[in-house]
């Protein structure tokens, strides 16, 4: 048992309520939504007739700062239980836990091709309708390449499984606390989407399925480090994607 887990037994952890540890999971959600209401603002008043889809696209820098935020924020409550955020980072043992990561993949990428047949499925009703966007500018892909798989592969964890779901499960249960940790991953589709529900919901059901992945991986490792390099990979894939469209 990791320094962690055990702290997700003492009595700081047990003070922590229900409705605190979502208030704690909601929290990446509004810092993402207020960014792009800043971005929209922003560029309604420089005269764009597509502020949204701008503000949208300046998600992926605005990130970052969010990412970053999401990591202190950990750093801060793990440091009230008295513990750091080394334990939930740690890649030892390197060999086990690479082995881990492979494993990890095959299930995710399960849940992922699952949890977008499903949210096309129910929201579609088949073929999902590609929303309007803009071709980034390269420096823009290189961002989304280079840095933002990193930051949002550590903060997104570190935070919903590493930090919420041991403390969740204090209130909830195994069952429990993986599904409202996937909730609360899923919840920041709100931001993504914003101004197109359809976009909400289609993600919101395919990253509750992926997040249930995590959880129940969580669960079984008791390790991040499998998880966040698998979650780096598939970000990395977006990233890919992104600056390939910014070169053409």
């Amino acid at each position: 048992m990791t320094s962690t887990e055990k702290s997700a037994d003492s009595s700081a952890v047990a003070r922590l309520s229900l409705g605190l540890l979502i208030g704690i999971g909601l929290l990446r959600t509004v810092a993402l939504a207020l960014t792009n209401g800043i971005s929209f603002l922003g560029f309604t008043l420089a005269g764009s007739t597509r502020p949204l889809t701008l503000a949208l696209a300046g998600t992926k820098v605005w990130i970052v700062a969010v990412d970053v935020l999401t990591v202190v924020l950990v750093i801060k409550l793990l440091a009230r239980e008295n513990t750091t955020l080394a334990p939930l980072l740690t890649p030892r043992p390197v060999g086990k836990n690479l082995l881990r990561a492979l494993g990890a993949l095959v299930i995710v990428y399960i849940a992922f091709v699952f949890g977008s047949f499903a949210g096309n499925l129910l929201i579609y009703y088949g073929a999902r309708t590609i929303p309007e966007s803009v071709t980034p500018p390269i420096w823009l892909g290189l961002v989304r390449l280079l840095i933002v798989p990193i930051t949002v592969a550590v903060a997104e964890e570190t935070l919903y499984r590493g930090y919420l779901l041991p403390r969740l499960q204090v209130h909830l249960g195994r069952v429990g606390a993986v599904i409202v940790s996937a909730l609360l991953a899923a919840a920041q589709n709100l931001a993504f989407g914003m101004g197109n529900l359809e976009t909400v919901m289609a993600g919101f059901v395919g990253s509750f399925i992926v997040g249930l992945a995590f959880g129940a991986l969580y669960l079984w490792f008791k390790r991040l480090a499998p998880l966040i390099l698998v979650h780096w990979l598939f970000e990395a894939i977006v990233g890919w994607q992104i600056l390939n469209a910014a070169l053409h």
